[in-house]
């Protein structure tokens, strides 16, 4: 087989092998097959098709054996924005069944995951979607015989675990955070970061892979993961307790850069500059930061096209080389032609835009020109702040 039996239980939260997974690994190696015959030629290596089958297959146990990972998902995208999917009407949708298009927007997903990629697909793309079908129709075919599983299910499901005990919370949002079929792509390329990291370092054994449980505590703790963007304790809250924990707000204060701002933009939140030397006359005169030698922000000399943007309690952000991208009547820079291959740039690649800015521009429907190799700009207006969450990860929880 291309895929090993040890490859899948690799991913499991146990070690003891089942008729389970031989069966889920024998499912894994089916489609396989079907995708490295599909017409998606997007792999840079055969170890990544791999990797995506087995997360197809843990998605599959997941239904079968009711443990709760996808259904997360879904219970919080509804909360969130009122549907059941992104992308996709789902008016036939079956709870705790295998459905086509969970199908197409989990293969989306994964794709999205590999940082070899320098495109991202639209979820709407042909070859995806015949992809996605035959592994549907695969899935389907199996779906009144498979097993479940068993130890996944004695790991995973809340009456079956003390989720009481701090211990087991840590082992639970462990293995959601690097290995299961949810979160784990979300975490794959800085999994092997970090051991790049410790095994650069003149350490020994012992020591390494001490340095390397550090690091991925402290990962596990402080970045979110998977395709909502939430962080570990945040799954498992909404695996076992379904409720989040109250994060209490201290009191706020009016930022001085904000009445300043506002005062010398008559009200506006937001301006568009096109140089440099724009910009450093505004912070002078208009924000009255004063004259110095070399100009304000010089590490933004070469830059141009900014945006500046403020809030009453945060101050003022700028972005550089994205003004063109934003259709909005007061914006001299906006430029049609590079905003339509742009535009979407915001949303999917990280650090391109301050997510505050981000989302102001969204809601307020300024990036008309941002949409997918497809054109169907209705889709991104649609699914922003979702597709932000899954391509930005903490850049976009840095709110």
């Amino acid at each position: 087989m291309s895929i090993p039996l040890q490859q899948w239980l690799a991913r499991q939260p146990y070690t003891q092998i089942t008729d389970s997974d031989r069966y889920y690994t024998q499912l894994a190696n089916r489609i396989y097959t079907l995708v490295k015959t599909s017409p998606l030629k997007h792999w840079p290596n055969d170890e990544s098709v791999k990797s995506l089958c087995c997360d197809i297959t843990g998605y599959f146990a997941d239904i079968l054996s009711g443990t709760g990972l996808w259904a997360a998902f879904l219970s919080h995208h509804r909360s969130l924005y009122g549907r059941t999917l992104p992308f996709f009407h789902t008016e036939n949708y079956y709870d705790e069944e295998v459905n086509r298009d969970d199908v197409r927007v989990l293969l989306w997903y994964l794709l999205c995951t590999h940082d070899t990629l320098h495109e991202v697909l639209s979820p709407l793309d042909n070859d995806l979607i015949e992809t996605t079908d035959r592994i549907y129709d695969l899935l389907e075919s199996e779906y009144e015989t498979a097993p479940d599983s068993p130890l996944l299910q004695e790991f995973c499901l809340p009456e079956l675990n003390e989720t009481d005990d701090p211990d087991a919370r840590y082992r639970f949002a462990e293995w959601l955070f690097w290995d299961s079929f949810l979160l784990g792509p979300s975490n794959r390329s800085l999994a092997r970061q970090l051991l790049h990291e410790v095994h650069g370092k003149p350490y020994s054994d012992k020591e390494k892979l001490n340095q390397l449980d550090k690091l991925r505590r402290e990962s596990l703790y402080t970045l979110p993961a998977g395709p909502l963007a939430l962080f570990a304790h945040e799954w498992v809250s909404l695996l076992w307790q379904h409720t989040f924990p109250e994060e209490p707000e201290g009191p706020k204060e009016l930022h001085p850069y904000y009445l300043q701002f506002t005062q010398s933009t008559g009200g506006a939140p937001i301006k568009y500059i096109a140089t440099y030397a724009e910009l450093d006359r505004f912070l002078t005169q208009e924000m009255q930061w004063g004259e110095t030698k070399g100009g304000h922000l010089p590490h933004l000399a070469r830059k141009k096209n900014f945006v500046l943007y403020v809030t009453p309690y945060k101050g003022m952000l700028i972005a550089s080389e994205v003004a063109q991208c934003i259709n909005d009547p007061a914006n001299p820079c906006y430029n049609p032609e590079q905003a339509r291959r742009e535009a979407v740039s915001l949303l999917t690649y990280p650090g391109r835009c301050p997510i505050d800015l981000l989302i102001y521009l969204c809601s307020h429907d300024l990036l008309t020109d941002a949409c997918f190799a497809d054109g169907d700009h209705r889709l991104v207006t649609d699914n922003w702040d979702f597709i932000a969450r899954c391509l930005l990860q903490d850049y976009y929880r840095a709110v």
